[in-house]
């Protein structure tokens, strides 16, 4: 999923306009950027973490960690089609 789908799949769900779905999309994006940006972690309960890591050449990486609650729901998931 690209992020125009993500975008239309929000504003579905959600029952919003295209706008307002890209523009909350937008934000949460900007937000977990610049939080990234001062080094901080952001923890969203039930979702997972993002922190950022550095390299041994000294380059920072964002890394993603999901949460308890999405590692049991793609277990379950995959182990309704497996």
């Amino acid at each position: 999923m690209n992020r125009a789908e993500f975008v239309n799949e929000v504003a579905k769900r959600k029952g919003v306009s295209h706008g307002n779905a890209y523009r909350s999309v937008n934000a949460v994006m900007d937000t977990i950027r610049i939080a990234l940006m001062r080094g901080e972690s952001i923890e969203i309960g039930g979702f997972g973490t993002f922190t950022v890591v550095t390299d041994l050449k000294g380059e920072r990486i964002p890394v993603f960690k999901g949460g308890r609650a999405m590692r049991k729901v793609l277990n379950a998931v995959e182990d309704k089609n497996g």
